[in-house]
């Protein structure tokens, strides 16, 4: 049940601890407003007792009962010559309230209390309730009946402080919560996005010291991975390249041979061979980032790879979409279709294109009417150099780097590239790219 983020968990601690404290702090008031009520009600309880008795000593004997009948009113009863029918009243409540009533009827008055049947804590009554029966200076018995409720509820002044001081306190809160987690969502971020684009931009190194110097070790690690990783590709781009020259000459050669068969062979082990070199130089060009960004016309491009395809015999069929414009690496974009169409023209005979063009995103989807591919083998087919058992003869020929060139291409513009078998056959391979602004 505990928030996941970060975020989350600080604010609930926050607002747990306040509520909490907030609770105390009201049952405190609470308590101590109970107990001065208490003593004002049962001050003015004795007061009033006294006062009667006082009243009904000066009245003539024959006239008390009807001056106890005027004087009688909640939460004040009063009875001449009557009986209290309850039990006595014992403990540290009885022996308080007897105190408070001998300070305003004489030490020496005769005093009887009798509990109402509730219980009656003597600082936070839930009733002010007991009875007396006490004798006036002529031994007339006397009997009195007090009973008043006591509100257990909160003030409504204090409910209504209590209430603007959480608000305020929680809003200050979930303020200073967000400022203080706000770089660390940053952090998170810029670090997702490093996966799919390493030529982003660094973090901006401000705010506290600890998130400063976390952003700053940040950005170092991110120029050094890049560092690496571009001086990876130069080598291996430079190797690629200087392999060419060699293989050139050995195809020269090749050519002076007199037997025509093991000519023919050589000149197609060569021919792989160059093919393998020159499809590793294009996966080096699109691992890199040299290229700038342009706004691109996919409709047009589309097309123009449809045209290419048909002259050499190939079927490419482009369903019907509206004009759709991206903003990307216009020659790392159609060496990504190229690779994809030519896929699924050789291993699938045709290759249907399709476009959606989603809130978030460009979705470029090329099927195909091949076998497929067997579903543990999805993931793997677009790693570097790896190859189906169908590919690996000379005459399907393929290097398997098409598919991996594609994926590259795809992660610099922070994209993806998915491969699935369709339902109704073939493979279907969609190319998925952002459509925000990753340089």
């Amino acid at each position: 049940m505990m928030p996941k983020s970060l975020l989350g968990r600080m604010i609930l601690i926050l607002a747990g601890g306040l509520m909490i404290g907030q609770m105390l702090s009201a049952a405190i008031q609470v308590r101590e407003r109970e107990k001065s009520l208490s003593r004002i009600i049962w001050t003015q309880a004795a007061q009033g007792i006294s006062a009667y008795v006082r009243l009904l000593d000066a009245t003539a004997p024959a006239e008390r009962k009807r001056a106890a009948a005027l004087l009688s009113a909640p939460p004040l009863l009063v009875s001449v010559d009557g009986k209290f029918a309850g039990e006595p009243m014992q403990g540290e409540d009885a022996v308080r309230l007897r105190a408070l009533l001998g300070q305003y009827l004489g030490e020496g008055m005769p005093i009887r209390l009798y509990s109402s049947g509730q219980k009656v804590p003597f600082y936070w009554p839930e009733h002010a309730s007991f009875g007396l029966e006490t004798r006036l200076k002529d031994g007339q018995a006397i009997a009195f009946s007090y009973d008043r409720g006591v509100s257990r509820l909160l003030p409504y002044r204090l409910l209504i402080n209590l209430v603007i001081l959480f608000a305020a306190v929680l809003v200050l809160s979930l303020v200073a919560v967000h400022w203080v987690t706000r770089p660390l969502n940053l952090l998170a971020e810029a670090a997702d996005e490093l996966g799919k684009n390493m030529h982003r931009p660094p973090l901006s190194e401000e705010g506290s010291a600890e998130m400063r110097r976390a952003a700053r070790a940040f950005n170092s690690m991110q120029a050094r991975l890049l560092e690496y990783l571009e001086s990876r590709a130069r080598i291996h781009a430079a190797m690629s390249h200087d392999l060419k020259t060699p293989i050139t000459r050995l195809t020269l050669r090749a050519e002076l041979l007199d037997d025509p068969e093991l000519r023919a062979k050589f000149i197609k082990d060569l021919e792989e061979m160059d093919s393998m070199v020159t499809t590793s130089l294009e996966l080096m060009r699109g691992m890199g980032n040299g290229e700038p960004v342009q706004t691109v016309d996919i409709t047009a491009l589309l097309e123009s790879i449809q045209e290419d395809q048909m002259e050499t015999g190939g079927e490419v069929e482009i369903l019907q979409s509206p004009k759709i414009y991206y903003s990307g690496k216009p020659q790392a974009l159609k060496r990504a279709i190229i690779n994809l169409v030519e896929n699924a023209v050789k291993y699938g005979r045709k290759a249907t294109v399709s476009m959606e063009e989603a809130p978030k995103e460009l979705r470029i989807t090329v099927r195909d009417q091949g076998p497929g591919i067997p579903e543990d083998k999805l993931k793997l087919v677009t790693e570097p150099f790896y190859r189906l058992e169908t590919s690996r003869s000379r005459d399907t020929g393929g290097s398997g780097l098409g598919l991996a060139i594609a994926k590259a291409i795809a992660e610099i513009h922070g994209g993806t590239l998915s491969l699935a078998n369709c339902p109704q056959g073939g493979l279907q391979v969609t190319l998925s790219l952002p459509t925000k602004d990753f340089s």
